[in-house]
């Protein structure tokens, strides 16, 4: 159960909805869990030529069972910690837990 998951959620306001919506979703079954440091959500923002902001949202590995009950996740490589931000999860504890070779 190494598998990180992304979802493309793409740019503007309907990106921001579906973000807010998955993030609102997921706060119950962090808390049931006991909001361990292993669980969380992190999102990378690009930005294009044209200046809009296209976003990705990655799921830690402790977190696929949600990811998967979300249409458009798909299995990917572990995201670099220099390009991300938390959404949910404990801060600083996840970037420890998860990405133990950066400080």
């Amino acid at each position: 159960m190494n598998d990180w998951y992304e979802l493309f959620l793409g740019q503007g306001e309907v990106a921001l909805l579906i973000r807010t919506k998955i993030q609102q979703d997921f706060l119950i079954p962090f808390a049931v869990a006991g909001e361990p440091d292993s669980v969380a959500i992190f999102s990378s923002t690009e930005t294009k030529e044209d200046g809009a902001q296209e976003v990705t949202l990655y799921f830690s590995p402790a977190a696929a069972k949600f990811a998967k009950s979300i249409p458009g996740t798909a299995p990917c490589e572990k995201p670099s910690p220099t390009n991300i931000s938390l959404e949910v999860g404990n801060s600083p504890g996840a970037f420890h837990v998860l990405f133990p070779d950066t400080d």
